[in-house]
């Protein structure tokens, strides 16, 4: 047995979780891509229904979603250690502390750097101390080598949109606006102080106008799409309907469609479905 250590969270306060949990449940697809890249897949007892990076993590028992879980089956796993993240799944951890109070929610982060702190974060709640930080350190050193790499030689103006069920648009506290910054790709909606804008309505979120992307002109539209493949027919159709022919993007077509959770994604491999995001870029440049 493990000793029981306090470890503090900024988002509950502290909680008592083993030295080196060994039953861990992660309600976070990030979370559970880091904690396999730390070599620790094989202490995971369940996850979440949008857990599939690595393959492996197909394997594990699902026991719920990214906001509901079965509480009875958690029960049964008896874990020592539950990771969620926040936002969204601030109700859902209050519902858990009623099972067990080894909970750590990892922030949702709103730069590139901060997916560098999460994965610090999971390595020292694992006891896995050496292999976050030399996962970190080879994530910079990729990070400043894709920056000498791709970046462009002149600031273009970039509309960013992820098809959650509906337009889903990171504003200035989000990673992806953090790290396209870095490659002179500059978010038309830089100026919003939140992570992320809605074009339908969620929850108590303002629905924002998208006439405003229209007054905004893009140069480039990167569209994450809700499957693994959409056609661009199927996207143009999209912006047709919005009344967007004449934006500058759509007109030049300068639109790079990616499959879905490639930019939302924030887990280690990010920087590899960044890359990738680049080298499509290159392409309608």
């Amino acid at each position: 047995m493990f000793e029981i250590v306090k470890v503090y969270s900024p988002e509950i306060g502290y909680i008592e979780v083993p030295e080196k949990p060994m039953r861990i449940i992660s309600l976070s697809s990030s979370a559970t891509e880091t904690v396999f890249y730390l070599g620790a897949g094989d202490r995971l007892v369940g996850v979440d229904a949008w857990s599939y990076r690595p393959r492996e993590a197909l394997n594990i028992k699902r026991v719920g979603t990214y906001t509901t879980v079965n509480t009875e089956l958690i029960k049964e796993l008896n874990p020592d250690l539950i990771i969620t993240a926040t936002g969204v799944q601030r109700p859902l951890i209050q519902k858990l502390r009623e099972i067990t109070q080894a909970i750590y929610p990892i922030p949702v982060p709103i730069s590139i750097y901060e997916i560098f702190n999460n994965i610090l974060l999971i390595g020292g709640l694992l006891g896995e101390y050496e292999k976050a930080q030399k996962l970190t350190h080879e994530l910079m050193k990729k990070l400043m080598n894709m920056i000498d790499k791709y970046s462009l030689p002149k600031k273009y103006r970039v509309y960013i949109e992820i098809d959650l069920g509906g337009p889903t648009i990171p504003g200035f506290f989000s990673h992806i606006t953090s790290a396209l910054a870095l490659f002179n790709l500059e978010n038309i909606f830089l100026d919003a102080k939140q992570s992320y804008l809605y074009g339908f309505k969620i929850g108590d979120y303002p629905v924002v106008d998208l006439d405003e992307v229209i007054r905004r002109d893009p140069e480039i539209i990167i569209y994450e799409a809700k499957i693994k493949k959409q056609s661009k027919e199927e996207i143009l159709e999209i912006f047709r309907r919005r009344n967007w022919e004449n934006i500058t993007a759509v007109r030049e077509d300068k639109i790079v469609i990616l499959p879905v959770d490639t930019l939302a994604h924030y887990g280690p491999s990010f920087l590899d479905n960044l890359e990738y995001v680049l080298k499509e870029l290159r392409e309608v440049i």
